[in-house]
């Protein structure tokens, strides 16, 4: 049985919103649907609309991009720091990607009209999703970047290092086939690229399990990226919502 949402959520976007209004907090909670979440679920498909958007309490969810010949890489990458689907709650308008669990865990599951109704009342959790969504934004235009200018095994070792960080653990269950379809390259490429790694200590790889040996060499054989989506990922909330906010701040007070 899937638990009861806790008080102080592991989600940093409800997290930061039970700290900065516990009002707001209450009522958004009220209509929360804990959702376990699956290796390989669909939370929406490309070139399709999804009426829910899910605040990641634990694992981690994929934005793939697809092509019409089947091709696919992964754009951006969800832990409990986010929410998936925010784009979507912004509009009607079909989505390039899809959202896959790559890691299994839980999230809370609202409906977009919820999301909606904060965005056009200025209430404290829209300014926490337009502070998300700015990062999101971030995070797409850096792997755009990536999947362009850097080797396979320079992606490899960001994708590893990223998803270590969002799932808080260095071990993993995963096939060849689906980190290759993860880093946007050929599934010979990335096995090459995983047994370099392998050979130089970083990681090891038996049995569908990968596991990270020495986290600040793969770091140092990754790209700039990872400090530069980890930087704007880890951002949430760095600031009081008052001090980010002044008119907020204010309009809280007249309350």
């Amino acid at each position: 049985m899937v638990e009861m949402i806790p008080t102080r959520p592991e989600n940093r976007v409800l997290r930061e919103l039970a700290n900065a209004d516990r009002g707001v907090f209450a009522k958004l909670v009220k209509l929360l649907e804990p959702v376990a979440l699956q290796s390989g679920m669909q939370l929406g498909t490309p070139r399709a609309v999804t009426d829910s958007s899910y605040f990641i309490e634990s694992g981690v969810v994929s934005l793939v991009a697809t092509t019409r010949n089947g091709g696919s890489v992964e754009v951006a990458l969800i832990g409990r720091e986010g929410v998936a689907g925010i784009a979507d709650a912004l509009g009607d308008q079909p989505l390039p990607y899809g959202m896959v669990v790559q890691l299994p865990g839980l999230a809370y599951r609202v409906p977009k009209a919820v999301i909606r109704e904060h965005i056009l009342s200025c209430s404290s959790l829209h300014e926490l999703l337009m502070d998300y969504s700015q990062r999101m934004m971030h995070q797409l235009a850096q792997s755009a970047l990536c999947n362009r200018f850097h080797t396979s095994e320079q992606r490899l070792a960001r994708w590893l290092l990223l998803t270590a960080e969002r799932a808080d653990t260095n071990r993993f269950e995963l096939t060849h086939e689906f980190v290759s379809q993860m880093v946007g390259a050929p599934r010979p490429v990335v096995s090459a690229s995983a047994s370099a790694l392998r050979d130089k200590g970083m990681i090891d790889y038996r049995r569908g399990v990968l596991t990270i040996r020495n986290a600040g060499k793969l770091r140092r054989a990754a790209c700039e990226c990872v400090d530069e989506i980890s930087r704007s990922a880890n951002g949430v909330g760095d600031a009081p919502s008052a001090a980010r906010h002044p008119a907020s701040a204010a309009r809280n007070k007249v309350r």
